[in-house]
């Protein structure tokens, strides 16, 4: 048998050697730990997120149930159902100033003069028409701009009264302090008590306390005066509101509700009548008319369900605490700094987040997935070393660079394009509003493909060789073997790849900020394509907005992070439900 010879060498590879040491830890040790901590780091981080959202967001609720038991007790709701019949008749006063502007528009069309369209226009059977409608709501607008004025003044005094109450609070606070003769004043006092001194005509004697910043016994007596009569002012201005009374104001002449409602109805009547003699010599507008007329059928005809809607109304009905998350989830309204009442309504910011993500995986998915087929199954090597880095290298531009080029640019000449002569006979064209819902969307599928184009270009990497060679040996193209092969066998990284692309517009916040209009409304899905030039706002829109704006604490700051709660669990089911995808459709692991 060969023997080892001692003074030979040692053969053993460099590289099965023992690495070298660092605090007790071989190089092995110290990656593995390195990245295993920063697994827990990243861990840690989204733990801090939730719990710093929820922690901001969770008193939400008690605060939005509490203003809605305010709107409900000062009377603003039914306040709110009063607007309801003035607000349908400004609808329909807004409808006919339309018809008139049509008609005026039409008559310069035809070729008339400015004189010859003034005395069409302004002859005794138009005037009985627009101006006769104009009067016929005068004293249903008085009627409700006076109650609105009791409820708001209402809820205006119990918001000082509590305004009032903290601040006392705070004062009995700082009186109980100055009286523990172991306190030692702080700077705030000091200014405090100087400033209370200045209005009281002792400036030379506050501007030394100040100035020494000591005081004594005697100061210190001073002090608690001043403090306790700045206690009992602002106790004596709080004044008490007593709703179940204060109401009446707001739910009492209902014969009077009845009356303007019935004399509306005569008024109305009269002046359908009069229109009849008003000729538009316009078939459109003639159409138009009738619509008015029924619309103003519906109008009268909703009345008496009106007044059993107000008749109903209770003042103490209970309001559940669902109410406010319900409020929330599905309010068509987000309006911030009311005189009357400030509504957080999540459907419109939702609406437009999805209108706009659905726009943008509508062109980003087809371009997205297709040149990443092109890219790794069709293309050469010089195609495929042009093409893939400089699709890579738009996620490099800047969100806010691609946001300008959108409103100086891409929006502009989507406006200009639809105002061609040549493109009048799409419905919605001419295009009024350069940023809208499709100029966002466009913008975010440019920002989504390079994502999309990666991931999917990876899961087609990714399926095995002999899949495509096989193919080849039955026969098929190269074409039919992506097509049918490739393609459904990467299929599961490809869904993926669309969800993350998904969860990357949906989180967009600077695009849509500058490049989507910023309409707090829901889009009217009846006007069929043309929603999609609508100008719109999302949720990532609204809190780059307003969290600048807002008071730490307040009602509005923690509505944003309701806003973000949902957004922050919107994007993480969708990168769950794409890990959920690959994992249970997956070809390759089979």
């Amino acid at each position: 048998m060969p023997t080892s010879d001692p003074n030979q060498k040692d053969s053993t590879p460099a590289f099965s050697k023992r690495r070298a040491l660092f605090l007790g830890k071989d190089s092995d040790s110290i990656i593995k730990a390195f990245f295993g901590s920063n697994a827990m780091v990243a861990i840690v981080i989204l733990a801090l997120i939730t719990l710093f959202l929820f922690k901001e967001g969770a008193g939400f609720m008690g605060l939005y149930h509490k203003s809605l038991q305010e709107y409900r007790r000062s009377g603003l709701e039914y306040v709110d159902i009063l607007k309801e019949q003035r607000d349908d008749y400004i609808e329909l006063t807004r409808y006919l100033n339309d018809v008139k502007a049509e008609w005026i528009k039409g008559l310069k069309a035809d070729g008339l003069s400015q004189a010859e369209i003034s005395k069409t226009v302004f002859s005794p059977e138009a005037k009985g028409l627009f101006l006769g409608y104009m009067r016929v709501g005068s004293d249903l607008k008085r009627f409700v701009k006076q109650k609105m004025d009791v409820a708001i003044e209402m809820r205006d005094q119990h918001t000082t009264n509590q305004n009032l109450a903290t601040t006392l609070t705070n004062f009995g606070g700082r009186i109980d302090n100055v009286e523990n003769r172991d306190y030692t004043l702080n700077d705030e006092d000091f200014a405090k008590f100087s400033l209370l001194l200045r209005e009281s005509d002792q400036a030379e004697r506050a501007a030394s306390i100040r100035a020494e910043k000591n005081i004594s016994h005697t100061d210190r007596a001073d002090y608690l005066n001043l403090l306790q009569n700045e206690y009992d002012t602002l106790a004596a201005s709080i004044v008490p509101v007593d709703f179940d009374t204060a109401i009446l104001q707001v739910t009492d002449e209902q014969e009077r509700y009845a009356h303007i409602l019935t004399e509306m109805d005569l008024s109305i009547s009269k002046v359908l009548k009069s229109a009849e003699a008003v000729d538009f010599n316009n078939a459109a507008l003639n159409k138009r008319m009738e619509t008015f007329e029924s619309l103003n059928t519906m109008l009268i005809s909703q009345i008496p369900i009106h007044r059993k809607k107000l008749a109903n109304w209770d003042q103490h009905a209970a309001i559940s605490n669902w109410r406010a998350l319900g409020a929330f989830l599905s309010g068509k309204h987000w309006v911030t700094a009311s005189d009357q009442q400030d509504w957080y309504g999540l459907l419109p910011l939702l609406t437009g987040s999805l209108l706009i993500s659905s726009i943008a995986l509508f062109f980003a998915v087809p371009f997205g997935v297709g040149a990443a087929i092109y890219v790794n199954q069709i293309a050469g090597p010089a195609e495929r070393n042009f093409i893939k880095p400089y699709i890579e290298f738009i996620s490099a531009i800047p969100s806010v660079v691609i946001g300008f080029f959108g409103i100086v640019v891409f929006g502009e000449a989507i406006r200009l394009l639809s105002q061609l002569d040549a493109l009048n006979w799409v419905p919605f064209f001419p295009v009024q509003e350069r940023l809208n819902a499709f100029t966002a969307g466009c913008l975010l599928a440019l920002m989504a493909i390079p994502t999309i184009f990666t991931l999917a270009e990876d899961a087609i990497n990714n399926v095995p060789r002999h899949f495509k060679e096989a193919s080849y040996a039955m026969g098929a193209t190269r074409l039919q073997t992506s097509m049918r092969v490739i393609v459904p066998t990467a299929l599961s990284g490809i869904i993926s790849a669309i969800m993350l692309g998904f969860g990357r517009v949906i989180g967009e916040t600077m695009v849509v900020l500058l490049c989507a209009g910023n309409r707090i409304k829901i889009p009217d899905f009846t006007a069929g394509p043309g929603v999609f030039f609508e100008p719109v706002h999302t949720m990532t829109g609204i809190i780059a907005q307003e969290m600048g704006e807002v008071v730490h604490g307040s009602l509005h700051y923690r509505a944003l992070f309701m806003v973000g709660i949902v957004l922050f669990f919107a994007s993480l089911l969708i990168n769950y439900g794409a890990q959920w995808v690959v994992k249970k459709y997956s070809k390759l692991g089979d």
